[in-house]
């Protein structure tokens, strides 16, 4: 008999110490009176464990429909040192759809949460809640003489405010930026602008970048010819190498490149009358040829 005692007492302690340490468990309830169809309410459940037990997050309430006139919005949770132990707060959060006839009685339907420590778990019980909704209207409103007109409402009316100076003010904006548009277009010379003949060099700019992208040696002798075709607009006639000093004579603000501008018509007579065709490339490689062209389209805006 005392082996079979002490048995029982070592199961149970065995048993005691597999389950985590739940201290107390305080429910912090919403008044019980006063809802409406659409309320809400909030049930808040506090929960003291041992220092390392937590709550199981897979045991808590799913948010949804829990009925056909019960909703859980939310749960906030919170986890905080108290004492030598740990508090837990859950923050219910609820809606009710049920519309009663007359006040009636509803109930929050009780719940369970499992703790979990280090040497097991334990299920927490959530009791009820039960709570009054009112109606939102009469039972029988025609016995007091009213009827569907008298006791519905008319919507709220809107709020009309006057949008005129905002409209005036965002006419005005999209001008401005229209037109500014149109001047950054005409001073980088993009469509319908490219098509200009003062801006030659500005035209030659996107000629050579699409010339050298192409690679090779044929890319590279496009870009040489489409620069040779800005200098040939830019000064109105063919402009050989000899002519660099008249033309930079009649167009000074070029006159800063001149060693550049000497060097391209040097890269292209290696290019197109040398034997060498990679002379010219290692003359004038493709970024300085990018470049000089860039250089020579800020001069001319500048100038114009």
């Amino acid at each position: 008999m005392l082996r079979a005692v002490l048995a029982l007492l070592m199961l149970v302690a065995l048993v005691r110490d597999t389950a985590a340490e739940v201290r107390a468990v305080h429910t912090v309830e919403p008044r019980a009176f006063g809802y409406f169809l659409g309320d809400t309410l909030v049930r808040t459940i506090e929960i003291e464990t041992g220092a390392d037990d937590e709550i199981v997050p897979a045991s808590l309430p799913r948010t949804g429909a829990s009925n056909y006139w019960l909703e859980l919005r939310s749960i906030d949770q919170t986890s905080k040192r108290h004492g030598d132990g740990r508090l837990h707060t859950l923050n219910l959060t609820y809606q009710a759809f049920y519309a009663p006839i007359d006040p009636r009685k509803q109930t929050i339907p009780a719940t369970e949460i499992a703790v979990r420590g280090p040497n097991g778990s334990e299920t927490v019980a959530i009791p009820p809640f039960t709570f009054l909704m009112s109606p939102l209207r009469e039972i029988f409103p025609e016995k007091s003489g009213e009827t569907s007109e008298t006791f519905l409402r008319p919507d709220f009316p809107v709020e009309h405010r006057r949008s005129g100076h905002l409209g005036t003010a965002a006419l005005l904006a999209a001008a401005l930026s229209a037109l500014f548009l149109a001047l950054l277009a005409r001073d980088l010379a993009w469509w319908p602008f490219h098509r200009r003949p003062a801006r030659p060099f500005s035209r030659a700019v996107r000629d050579v970048g699409r010339a050298l992208a192409l690679g090779g040696a044929d890319g590279y002798r496009a870009a040489l010819i489409a620069l040779h075709r800005a200098f040939d607009t830019a000064s109105g006639q063919r402009l050989l190498a000899g002519d660099i000093d008249v033309f930079l004579a009649a167009h000074p603000e070029h006159d800063e490149t001149r060693l550049q501008v000497e060097r391209f018509f040097s890269a292209s007579r290696s290019v197109f009358f040398g034997e060498a065709q990679r002379e010219g490339e290692t003359d004038l490689p493709p970024t300085d040829l990018r470049a000089l062209a860039a250089a020579l389209a800020r001069q001319e805006r500048a100038a114009r």
